[in-house]
């Protein structure tokens, strides 16, 4: 088995508080994967360290298929750019492609995940749905070898949550190993991830 992503023996603490507690899994490479548990359970701690977020952790982290890229709840899309620019943005600045080829990237990321429409409006102008699918064209601009996703349907409705967890399902064949963070079964159920339990830090199950 390739492995992606290799967590061993990790804890994060905040002050007296242990969050996640000497955790150790592994992700193999070119998969789907869930960490799902309760609110508070400590999975985007989890996953927020394995990014390199977080700072004093605990434990080894390697990333066998850099890079692995992060893509928070919030798309944190700069409403002063248009979409394509936002897109653009990331192997602009990250991977210094010269502009011609950085649009293209973006074209690229934009149409797979039916956006090119949207290409020059400004994220304010909108849906959430749709924002959130700009904020993984983004990421997948990177060509990311782990992509995380945290809690990417949170807030939306099922029309809308489906159209990003269809957005999501794209990856893997792109070469991209995908990690969510969700509580959401339904998303579950149309990813059909490999799932990684985690409760009071810890992980439960990850067969």
């Amino acid at each position: 088995m390739k492995l992606a992503l290799e967590l061993t023996n990790v804890t994060v603490r905040f002050g007296a508080v242990t969050v996640v507690d000497d955790v150790t899994v592994s992700f193999e490479a070119g998969r789907v994967h869930a960490v799902v548990g309760r609110s508070g359970a400590g999975k985007s701690v989890l996953m927020k360290a394995a990014a390199g977020l977080l700072p004093r952790v605990q434990g080894e982290v390697r990333v066998h298929r850099p890079p692995l890229v992060f893509v928070h709840q919030d798309p944190a899309l700069l409403d002063t750019l248009s979409v394509r620019e936002n897109v653009a943005f990331a192997v602009t600045r990250v991977r210094g492609l010269l502009r011609a080829e950085a649009r293209a990237r973006a074209d690229d990321a934009l149409a797979r995940f039916g956006l090119l429409d949207v290409a020059d409006a400004e994220p304010g102008q909108l849906a959430v749905a749709l924002q959130k699918r700009a904020a993984l064209a983004r990421a997948a601009c990177l060509r990311p070898g782990v992509l995380v996703v945290d809690e990417p349907t949170t807030g939306l409705d099922p029309e809308a949550a489906a159209a990003v967890d269809d957005a999501l399902a794209l990856l893997p064949s792109e070469g991209t190993t995908l990690i969510v963070i969700t509580h959401s079964p339904r998303t579950v159920a149309r990813l059909r991830p490999r799932l990684v339990h985690v409760e009071a830090g810890r992980v439960e199950a990850a067969p």
